[in-house]
Formats: C-alpha cells, sequence, structure tokens
C-alpha cells in the first residue's frame, strides 16, 4: 500500500514538473537571455511559452543608460522542438519576415552545434545601442548581415568557431555630418576562432575606412586601421567629412588611425 502511495506521489510529482516546463512562460527565456549577455541584449514584452513565445530585441551597453537602448524592428519568434530534447540536441527555430530573409535554425549538442545560413538587414541606427562611439557617430543608412552556415564545437578545452560572416554597411551617414551618403563599406569576417580574421574594406564613397585585425580567445579584437578622405574630393565635402575623421581615430596628417582593443 505505502509502495502504491510512494509510485502515485512520484507520478504526480513528474506530472506537475511537465506541466510547468510545458507551460513555463517566455519571460523564463526572457530573464535568461538578459543574464547570459550580461544586459546587452534584452527581450521585451515576451508572450506564449519559453517553447513557443515570441519577443522584441533590444540592445544596450548592458550598464543600465537606457539613453542608448534601441530596438529591433518587428518581434521575434522563436520555438524550440521538445521531441529533438530526447535525443540531447536543442533545436530552435526563430522567425521574423521584418529581420531575418528566411526562418533562422539554431541548433545545440552537448559538443557543440550550428547555426544555418542567413541574412538579416536593419537600419544602421541599431548601432546607437551598443554605446559609444555610436551614440556619437549616430549612423544612419542599412546594414545587410549575412554569413554562411556557422558551426562550433564547444568540447575540450576552448570553444571553436568555423564559418564566415559579412556585414555591409550601406547609404553611411551620421548626425555629424551632412554629407549624405559619404561611403559603402564591408566588414568581413573570416576563418576559425579563435585567430578569425577581421577586414575592413570601403566600397564606394569619399571617406575611405580600411584596415584588418584578429579576434583572439575570449572574443577579444585587435583591429588596426585608417580613415582618410579620398583623393581628389572636392573641398567643400572634405572640410564636412573632417570633423567625423577626427572623431573615428587618432589623428595622422590627412586621416586617422583606428586602433582597437576590446
Amino acid at each position: 500500500m505505502a509502495g502504491r502511495a510512494a509510485a502515485i506521489a512520484a507520478a504526480a510529482v513528474v506530472g506537475a514538473a511537465a506541466v510547468v516546463l510545458v507551460m513555463a512562460p517566455a519571460s523564463w527565456i526572457a530573464a535568461g537571455v538578459q543574464a547570459a549577455s550580461h544586459g546587452t541584449v534584452a527581450l521585451g514584452e515576451p508572450r506564449g511559452t519559453a517553447w513557443n513565445g515570441s519577443a522584441s530585441v533590444i540592445l544596450g551597453t548592458g550598464d543600465g543608460d537606457a539613453s542608448v537602448r534601441t530596438s529591433l524592428p518587428g518581434a521575434v519568434l522563436w520555438r524550440i522542438n521538445p521531441w529533438a530534447l530526447l535525443t540531447g540536441t536543442l533545436r530552435i527555430t526563430f522567425r521574423d519576415p521584418s529581420l531575418f530573409a528566411m526562418p533562422l535554425a539554431v541548433r545545440v549538442g552537448a559538443l557543440g552545434g550550428e547555426v544555418d545560413a542567413d541574412h538579416i538587414r536593419l537600419p544602421a541606427s541599431v548601432l546607437t545601442g551598443i554605446g559609444a562611439p555610436w551614440n556619437t557617430i549616430r549612423p544612419g543608412g542599412t546594414l545587410d548581415l549575412d554569413w554562411d552556415t556557422l558551426r562550433w564545437r564547444s568540447g575540450g578545452t576552448a570553444a571553436e568557431l568555423r564559418g564566415q560572416i559579412r556585414l555591409t554597411w550601406d547609404d553611411a551617414s551620421s548626425s555629424l555630418t551632412p554629407v549624405r551618403p559619404f561611403g559603402r563599406y564591408r566588414l568581413q569576417i573570416d576563418g576559425l576562432y579563435p585567430g578569425a580574421q577581421v577586414r575592413l574594406a570601403t566600397l564606394a564613397g569619399p571617406l575611405l575606412l580600411s584596415g584588418g585585425g584578429t579576434i583572439t580567445t575570449g572574443g577579444h579584437l585587435h583591429f588596426r586601421g585608417t580613415a582618410r578622405i579620398r583623393p581628389g574630393t572636392n573641398a567643400t565635402v572634405a572640410a564636412q567629412l573632417s570633423g567625423l575623421v577626427s572623431l573615428l581615430g587618432r589623428r595622422d596628417r590627412d586621416g586617422a588611425i583606428l586602433d582597437l582593443a576590446i
């Protein structure tokens, strides 16, 4: 009799736990994202459950300064495949027609995972949510972010990531200069992390930005480049860009040195 009572009690506990997990609110995911990103990414107005929910994505500096927080357009919907968990794999699909070119699939296992190739188009103004210097530059234009399938391995002493990521800034502008646009730029990240190579190149425009660097263990970026006005640029346009060049880096003759270590 006691054994039967214990079995019933155990079944009730398991059943209650299953109900809690199934009905877990989306706010649980929001809290996890904020904690994992140290406040640099937050999910606003989460709806639904942890398994099938939606929320807006908010970027910030992590220091609680609400003045530089910015929201991505639309609302991201996510769905977690519960059956995949039985095989030890977390499968999440993200959807947002205003953000992703197609549904974004992410798979995470015990030893690593992968993110499907995709493309995101955003207003460049979202960069203000990262903080300095973007909250001073107040960038305009659009950002096109695309990547090949990204794969990472988490076993061993350090994580590794393979893939290629490209970020293109189209119709680049800033509140610090009336020159609109002043260029088109591409930042490309290649190879294996740690040790991934970063390259910045100018595709068009009177303001030339170029440089390269490396992303080392711990996600630290070491980058060095230059900012200068294209030779032969109209004198008025050059004068209007001069202040922006000075802000971008240490002044060096007719340009500036971009030296970044984070």
